[in-house]
């Protein structure tokens, strides 16, 4: 006996489940990617640009620093001597004569070995030789002071005796050279001959002012 199914034909149920999952995890991929845009890359491209800005700006602002920067040796150098100019300032004015320090001082010019009290600079040019009118191994016993007088203003004058003319031109030099005299002038003066012993002296004057 032959049957016959006379219901359609059932074809079996193809599920759309598959491609929706597709899809869903494109779109979630794609989200996940819009995120990653908005949220990472966007503001680390911005804080780039701003480092970049800020590293630009800064290159301009050392660019005129250096521009600026450009003389400060040379200002250092000024500013360093002008300190050093200060110092002998100070330490001229703090050494300004007293009595006392002037007859120590003159007690000093006539101590065979010893120089006066001298600056740095007067120091530098002795020892360099630029100096050349004083005589460091003078012998001052070759002079007597008879004499010294000071007027209100602080002029003073030397007077004494000494075995020559160089002899007073030597003191003179250290006169002129200390700290606590100013203005020397070797007035200079007359040759004298001992009638016993035949020996000649010179009387010498000079004439400055005390660093008061």
């Amino acid at each position: 006996m032959i049957k016959i199914n006379l219901s359609p034909l059932r074809r079996p149920k193809t599920s759309n489940q598959g491609v929706r999952m597709v899809i869903l995890a494109l779109l979630m991929w794609g989200g996940a990617a819009v995120c990653l845009l908005v949220l990472v890359h966007l503001p680390l491209a911005e804080q780039i640009e701003a480092l970049q800005s800020s590293v630009t700006t800064l290159q301009a602002e050392n660019a005129d620093k250096e521009n600026q920067l450009k003389g400060y040796e040379e200002l250092k150098k000024t500013i360093a001597d002008a300190e050093a100019r200060a110092e002998v300032v100070n330490r001229l004015n703090a050494a300004r004569a007293v009595p006392a320090h002037m007859l120590f001082e003159l007690s000093l010019i006539l101590t065979p070995g010893k120089l006066p009290t001298i600056t740095d600079e007067m120091r530098q040019q002795i020892d360099g030789g630029r100096l050349r009118e004083l005589v460091r191994d003078w012998d001052p016993s070759n002079v007597w002071l008879e004499s010294f007088t000071e007027d209100k203003d602080g002029k003073f004058k030397l007077e004494g005796i000494a075995q020559s003319d160089s002899d007073m031109t030597q003191l003179a030099v250290r006169l002129d050279s200390s700290i606590y005299f100013d203005d020397v002038v070797p007035i200079g003066g007359s040759e004298n001959t001992d009638a016993q012993t035949g020996n000649s002296t010179y009387k010498f004057t000079i004439t400055g002012k005390v660093a008061y």
